[in-house]
């Protein structure tokens, strides 16, 4: 019997976005799939167009305040309390990915050789076809994330079309939606799962596109110290230094915690006043 694999899709008013996906997940040779829609408080009719071409997707409903952690621990919390059978697959995804029509066939045959890996699509560039992702590699000693040029050296992964067991889900456990609302969710999970002895990996007959314009805040150059404490601190800035400490305490070895603790605080009052000097 081919396993069941249920698909967890965070949105929030990307409605087009997720019409594009959507219909990239029409168009798959293997059909026996089941989408979780988790609607984070999309005001632009996301969830009625995807089930006016699903009408059996189930869709979780929130009030826009989940973030990333909060949506995928609702999605986890979904496939505890209604998926019985453990060989089943879990797909994570973005709704800003694109894949070819074979893409769940070749995961789900790599997924059933290999139940104790987390399997990572290998994501290219949709704006220049260039492979981007394979893993990451986590330096704690240099608080370095660099992409891995190798997947032998990668040590955690994004998200971002993330297949997996459900035994292997529910072995890991959910997200930290408070300590991580949005980024380092991904890689805490991953992390955590190796550390529980699965294997990160990914393989090149599973792909996506990615769309490198559809990414969180990155530029914080502000003249107004209000300003700039305002977006620092937002749950969608990558270097906010509160969430980066709860990623540490969370992932970093023991001995290097308040090493890496003291660098981001550091680093964030440095940049504070390069930003507003």
């Amino acid at each position: 019997m081919s396993p069941l694999v249920y698909i967890i899709l965070p949105v929030h008013n990307r409605k087009e976005i997720t019409r594009t996906f959507i219909s990239c997940l029409l168009k798959q040779t293997y059909s026996s799939y089941h989408l979780v829609l988790i609607d984070d408080g999309s005001t632009d009719g996301t969830a009625e167009m995807v089930t006016s071409y699903l009408p059996s997707a189930t869709i979780v409903t929130g009030k826009g305040d989940w973030w990333w952690g909060g949506s995928l621990q609702q999605g986890y919390e979904w496939v505890k309390a209604n998926v019985t059978i453990p060989t089943d697959i879990v797909l994570i995804a973005n709704d800003d990915v694109e894949f070819e029509e074979n893409y769940l066939q070749n995961a789900v045959e790599f997924v059933h050789e290999a139940p104790d890996a987390l399997l990572l699509s290998q994501a290219y560039s949709k704006q220049t076809g260039k492979l981007e992702d394979i893993g990451v590699v986590a330096n704690w000693y240099k608080m370095t994330f660099d992409l891995a040029r190798r997947k032998e050296d990668v040590n955690c992964v994004s998200t971002r079309g993330l297949f997996m067991t459900v035994a292997a889900f529910m072995k890991i456990g959910g997200f930290r939606p408070v300590m991580l609302p949005h980024y380092g969710s991904d890689f805490e999970f991953t992390i955590r799962a190796r550390k529980k002895g699965f294997k990160l990996t990914s393989d090149e007959h599973v792909r996506i596109l990615m769309n490198e314009e559809t990414t969180g805040l990155h530029q914080l150059k502000e003249k107004s110290l209000r300003k700039y404490l305002k977006k620092i601190f937002s749950k969608r800035a990558t270097g906010n230094p509160v969430y980066f400490s709860f990623f540490i305490l969370l992932s970093c070895p023991v001995l290097l915690i308040p090493f890496n603790l003291c660098r981001v605080w550091l680093g964030f009052i440095k940049k504070l006043f390069q930003n507003i000097g």
